[in-house]
């Protein structure tokens, strides 16, 4: 009985955000669906008095875009729960597998037509290890556009249910919020201690499944990582200091969520994700000046065995951070390919 209170606070909470957001993503896409040929045409004049790569009118076509998929994608969660019939208490599985296929759909259109409007080329080394679970993937986390891959490139070719750690604020996204609610995800808050929820992410864990967490916790910038450092500097934190030191191109891995994942690891390998590309573009400013524009994005993964995985907490620390490290080369060579190759153009 005691529990009763916190979970009608937790519907009431559940609801009134849904339904502020979901009213608010379903009034901006009726402005701007009749609202499309003028800001077309507007765009498309800004874009010839300006020259360059038609960015304004580039993005006139992605928003609207954006917001039909997050509103085919609401519908979409809600005739899946009418059908299924769970309503009824008609057995969950078959709910779940729709869910996850319109997840993958949702994902696979978002990136798609963004690659396309954008005029986007995906380089991908190292799928072949992608073909089958169980696994844990460790993604770079540089751009609000890097959080696609896993749908794109590992779901949906392989046919693998993906569960997610995400950060509490992605429930704003109303797609996110009903669907990703209702599938084996991890919403944490930073700096929380909320990591220890992403141990139900473990649980059986299957041959068509895999696990995701961006391992930084947050989008990679230069003043994000000498932040870290003097905070473990200020803390007396000299080995973890040091770590953080020697990485140039990606944060320091926070250790809770992802050392929590390989301690209840039973037979799941893990899949390193480093890629290059998307790091120009981290908020609303970057899409307009046209940072994601013709860019080639370079993505590389590798695999590692569950029986390559240290068996002590210790020593799967010190491995993480060696393959971090790799990580972090990796994009440091595709930065320096990028300067030297606009030097000799």
């Amino acid at each position: 009985m005691s529990d009763e209170p916190n979970r009608v606070r937790s519907f009431v909470e559940v609801w009134t955000r849904r339904v502020l957001t979901i009213s608010g993503c379903v009034l901006i896409w009726l402005v701007l669906l009749p609202g499309f040929p003028f800001l077309l045409i507007a765009g498309a004049m800004i874009d010839l008095a300006r020259g360059g790569v038609w960015v304004v009118t580039r993005c006139v076509l992605f928003f609207p875009f954006y917001f039909s998929c997050e509103v085919f994608g609401i519908i979409a969660s809600f005739f899946l729960w009418l059908a299924s019939g769970v309503w009824m208490g008609a057995s969950r599985e078959r709910f779940l597998d729709w869910n996850f296929a319109l997840q993958r759909w949702w994902a696979n259109a978002l990136c798609r037509g963004g690659l396309g409007i954008f005029g986007i080329r995906i380089e991908v080394e190292g799928t072949d290890g992608l073909r089958h679970g169980p696994v844990i993937v460790f993604l770079r986390h540089a751009s609000v556009a890097d959080t696609l891959l896993p749908a794109v490139f590992i779901a949906n070719p392989n046919g693998l249910k993906l569960r997610y750690v995400l950060k509490r604020e992605l429930l704003l996204d109303p797609c996110l919020d009903i669907v990703g609610s209702r599938l084996p995800n991890a919403f944490v808050r930073r700096n929380s201690g909320d990591s220890f929820r992403v141990i139900e992410l473990m649980k059986n864990l299957g041959p068509r499944d895999g696990v995701i967490i961006y391992p930084e916790g947050t989008r990679f910038t230069e003043g994000k990582r000498d932040a870290i450092i003097e905070q473990l500097e200020r803390k007396g934190e000299t080995y973890l200091c040091e770590k953080a030191r020697l990485l140039n191109n990606v944060l320091l891995p926070r250790l809770g969520g992802a050392l929590n994942l390989l301690d209840q690891n039973e037979a799941a390998d893990v899949v390193f994700c480093a890629h290059f590309g998307f790091d120009g573009v981290v908020d609303l400013r970057d899409f307009l000046r046209g940072s994601l524009v013709g860019v080639v994005v370079k993505v590389r993964f590798w695999r590692v065995p569950f029986a390559a995985i240290p068996a002590t907490r210790e020593a799967r620390q010190e491995w993480l951070f060696e393959n971090w490290m790799r990580v972090d080369e990796w994009v440091g060579r595709q930065k320096a390919n990028e300067v030297a190759t606009s030097h000799v153009a």
